[in-house]
């Protein structure tokens, strides 16, 4: 509202009366709705919460790209910040945040970091750091540029640091299994990853099923979704199969020549 705000569109009078009204606060006045999303604070302040555009629906939930990024920007270390929607292997869509500072941070911080200003289904599945964020000539972030960088495979993993790699071989089984899932290379996928994090779904979590030979279920993969306690999972069912077929042939008496 205020001096600023024009007349309306010239020679549109419907796009005119979507746009521009009325002032509720100043009679006489006009206001313009913009298309952006704000809060008020209790002191009185105004949190920006981005573009009404932004908005996205992602595993049945609507989200806030511009709330996203204000809670990415909270995080100590982040300079700048934005998220950008992409197509996953499985047809769905997940949501990679690109940051800007000194250095990397651990995807963990971030992930608590933002686990402090929105619920968990609007924390981005992959992070990926940048030393500075791509602009349009205009000065602003360049999502075309940042939804490019985010689609290229192993974008926005967790990089696998020493210690981290999958070091048993059903953990390496498991990842292997998840790289042909999720479309993530194979040395991108740490042991601590969550599958759900990494942009798995329940129809990718079917296919991961079926990868490793239905050794284990969708509802395994809910309640063990870090990659070392899946495999863990696994390698106790394993034992638990050798210790009964062991079992069975104790139990089988040999058969033994009858003495005439």
């Amino acid at each position: 509202s205020g001096i600023c705000v024009g007349r309306g569109y010239v020679n549109d009078p419907r796009r005119t009366a979507e746009v521009f009204g009325d002032d509720p606060l100043r009679p006489g006045e006009r206001i313009c709705r913009t298309g952006d999303h704000g809060r008020w604070q209790p002191d009185g302040t105004l949190d920006f919460l981005g573009r009404r555009d932004n908005q996205v629906k992602i595993r049945g939930f609507r989200i806030e790209i511009g709330e996203v990024e204000n809670a990415l920007l909270r995080v100590p270390g982040v300079r700048d910040g934005a998220a950008v929607v992409v197509e996953g292997t499985d047809g769905a869509n997940r949501l990679v945040a690109f940051y800007s500072g000194a250095r990397a941070i651990d995807v963990g911080v971030l992930r608590d970091g933002l686990g402090q200003w929105v619920p968990e289904y609007m924390v981005p599945s992959a992070f990926a750091w940048l030393e500075t964020l791509p602009l349009t000539p205009n000065g602003k972030i360049d999502r075309k540029a940042l939804a490019a960088l985010a689609a290229e495979p192993g974008t926005g993993g967790d990089s696998t640091a020493a210690g981290r790699a999958p070091n048993t071989p059903t953990e390496r089984r498991v990842a292997a299994a998840w790289a042909k899932v999720l479309g993530v290379p194979m040395d991108r996928i740490g042991r601590h990853d969550s599958f759900f994090d990494r942009g798995g779904t329940s129809l990718a979590g079917v296919k991961l099923a079926i990868a490793l030979d239905r050794a284990v279920s969708l509802p395994d993969l809910t309640r063990h979704p870090v990659l070392a306690d899946l495999a863990e999972l696994m390698d106790a069912r394993s034992g638990q199969d050798a210790g009964q077929d062991t079992a069975r042939a104790v139990r089988t008496p040999a058969t033994l020549p009858v003495p005439s």
